[in-house]
């Protein structure tokens, strides 16, 4: 019966047995092609990211901290006497450099110069009455006084220092033939008509309101301000956290002027920087050329020991010249000096925004993040000095990535860098 059945169905059953074979067939096909499109979407939201080999370098501890710059001599004169200007040097108008030793004001000194002349006159008197007395008794003082007494004269010249008085006797007739007071007479005259010219102590340039000429001056008027402004000083507060991190401060410092364009303020220390390097050759000679003009070089001259109570810093003095005059550092103007201090041989720097707020950095390892934990030397503006706690030659993630996580599948773009 069951033949006779197959039989009669055969055509039926075999296209049975088709459908079910093909469809068999489609859902083998169905469930490959699902299973490699979900594959490949998986692969496709793989986050991409940038690496860097971990390599280790030596790094130089530096602050840059802003400072007032100031002449390292400034001085105001004034009259110590009072007179009639007869003299004065280009009037004494603001701008004008003065070398030192330049008569700078001359006041009426004909009173003061006629009193010391005849001051003078009466040292000379006595002392030829004082040597006459030494003569006659032939006490073997006649020849220092004799001598003594062909060195004075009535014109000019500081008064010589009087002969050793050696005996109680020599004493005695000096004082009373006068000599004594004759010679401090001499003596103050000319102090006080040194009073009657001013001259420059040092080289610097004149500020101020002028003084006319044919003008009295009364002692202790104010009348000019001299300042050197090729020799000048930063002083600059540190902290003493910024002074422990620094160590063995270096002498040499980078001065710049603060505020200065920020292109051509960086094209200015490298081309300083490159000019100090011996080995880069003739564009270090141009670059430093370049950067001459915005970037000097000074020195630390002393440290404070004592901490400001108010701002808890510590003031580091520095020297340096500008001996171009150059405008942007004028005294008045605000300076910002770089200070080198230790150098640590072994350090990675990093983009500060590559380190987690975990105080961790991500590390690419078999195509998953792995987070490890870093120690922050140093925290700049826009990166972080880090100590070598991580071993060398590590896959560095230089991708930003928003919230990584531990484990995250990643996928390189291009390979490692």
């Amino acid at each position: 019966m069951f033949k006779d059945f197959i039989r009669k169905n055969r055509t039926g059953i075999g296209l049975a047995a088709a459908v079910l074979i093909v469809s068999a067939a489609l859902s083998v096909s169905l469930f490959a092609f699902s299973a490699e499109a979900t594959e490949k979407e998986q692969e496709k939201n793989l986050r991409l990211v940038e690496t860097s080999e971990l390599k280790y370098a030596p790094y130089t501890i530096r602050v840059e901290v802003q400072g007032f710059i100031k002449p390292e001599r400034t001085l105001t004169l004034s009259s110590a006497v009072s007179g009639q200007v007869t003299e004065t040097y280009r009037d004494l108008k603001s701008g004008i450099e003065a070398a030192e030793g330049t008569l700078l004001v001359r006041l009426d000194d004909e009173t003061v110069a006629n009193s010391l002349a005849l001051a003078r006159s009466g040292l000379i008197s006595s002392t030829a009455r004082l040597l006459a007395v030494f003569k006659s008794e032939d006490s073997g003082l006649y020849e220092s006084w004799q001598s003594y007494l062909k060195q004075l004269n009535t014109t000019g010249g500081r008064v010589p220092v009087l002969p050793g008085i050696s005996s109680e006797r020599e004493k005695l007739l000096v004082s009373t033939y006068g000599v004594l007071e004759a010679y401090y007479s001499v003596r103050e005259l000319e102090e006080s008509l040194n009073h009657y010219r001013i001259t420059a102590p040092f080289t610097g340039y004149i500020s101020g309101d002028g003084v006319p000429r044919y003008s009295y001056v009364s002692p202790g008027q104010d009348l000019l301000t001299l300042t050197d402004s090729r020799n000048l000083e930063i002083s600059l507060p540190l902290t003493r956290e910024e002074i422990i991190l620094l160590g063995d401060i270096q002498p040499e410092v980078i001065i710049s002027p603060a505020g200065a364009d920020n292109a051509m303020q960086a094209d200015a220390e490298s081309g300083a920087d490159a000019g100090r390097d011996a080995d880069t050759g003739a564009d270090a000679g141009r670059g430093a050329a370049a950067g001459a003009a915005t970037v000097l070089t000074g020195r630390v001259e002393r440290i404070d020991r004592v901490m400001d109570r108010s701002s808890q810093t510590i003031d580091i003095h520095i020297s340096f010249e500008n001996p171009d005059l150059n405008p942007l550092f004028f005294p008045g103007n605000y300076g910002s000096v770089r200070i080198s201090g230790r150098t640590l041989e072994r350090t990675l720097t990093l983009p500060r925004s590559l380190l987690n707020p975990d105080s961790t950095i991500n590390i690419y390892e078999s195509g998953r993040l792995k987070k490890y934990p870093v120690e922050v030397l140093v925290s700049r503006k826009d990166s972080v000095i880090l100590a070598p706690t991580l071993p060398e030659g590590v896959q560095i993630i230089t991708t930003r990535i928003q919230k990584p996580f531990e484990g995250m599948e990643l996928k390189l773009a291009g390979g490692a860098l």
